[in-house]
């Protein structure tokens, strides 16, 4: 190659290279600006939307109990029947429709037979009798009197088994119609979570958008006593229930 053709090559690299560097250059920053304008257009902020509300148990749920021990199965058997039929009276007298009590299966045990015939001489009566009314109804102020008077059952010579069943309550008063009213609770949430935001917004000076996602988060049922009702087996033992609900909302901010 002569010496003149290199002089001709040398300008032209150096323009193309000049040209290749402010392409880059300018490529950059609109691509920058782009991307800080996508940034902005996508700020969010992230709130919590916290309701609660005082209720009242709608169904209540009694069982009355009774054991009755003895030597003699027949006499034991006799003898927990007749506290079954006063206390069915007595719910009667009380008000409860024969439809809401139900009569539950009769058991008896044989300590006798039980573990293969150990401890034998140490248990005083060899049979052991248990059976059940169960009240299930409506009407929860009625359960909360009829408490207050099973001394009467007491008088009779009935005696109620105190022992509870898996650690429940008894009675239990529950709220059937939760579902009904969980979107009501939902969009206090979801209201209470958007005046959050839109103080935020306004010290920051921006609007609030949309909500860009929502979680329902925990809702919690708590008794009067203060005892956490949610889980499925929690005592359920007040008929006054204040329900919470903690959902996270994100918006969009403008």
């Amino acid at each position: 190659m002569t010496s003149g053709e290199n002089r001709n090559i040398i300008p032209a690299a150096i323009i193309v290279g000049v040209c290749l560097f402010l392409g880059f250059s300018v490529g950059g920053y609109f691509i920058g600006k782009g991307g800080t304008r996508f940034r902005s257009d996508t700020r969010t902020v992230t709130v919590k939307g916290l309701v609660e509300k005082e209720v009242k148990a709608d169904q209540a749920i009694w069982a009355l109990r009774f054991r009755r021990a003895g030597e003699d199965l027949k006499n034991a058997h006799a003898e927990i029947s007749a506290d079954r039929e006063t206390a069915l009276a007595f719910l009667m007298k009380q008000g409860f429709k024969e439809a809401e009590i139900s009569r539950q299966p009769t058991r008896t045990i044989d300590k006798l037979a039980r573990d293969y015939g150990q401890n034998q001489g140490v248990e005083q009566f060899r049979y052991v009798v248990t059976s059940s009314l169960v009240v299930t109804t409506p009407n929860v102020d009625l359960v909360t009197r009829a408490l207050g008077v099973t001394e009467e059952l007491l008088k009779a010579g009935v005696l109620l088994d105190g022992e509870w069943e898996s650690g429940t309550a008894n009675p239990r008063y529950v709220v059937t119609t939760f579902n009904a009213i969980r979107p009501e609770l939902l969009a206090e949430a979801t209201k209470n979570a958007r005046l959050t935001a839109q103080q935020f917004a306004s010290d920051s000076g921006v609007r609030v958008g949309k909500i860009r996602s929502a979680n329902q988060g925990a809702i919690q049922i708590f008794g009067t006593d203060g005892n956490d009702e949610s889980a499925p087996y929690s005592p359920t033992s007040t008929p006054g229930k204040k329900i919470r609900v903690v959902s996270t909302f994100e918006f969009e901010l403008k």
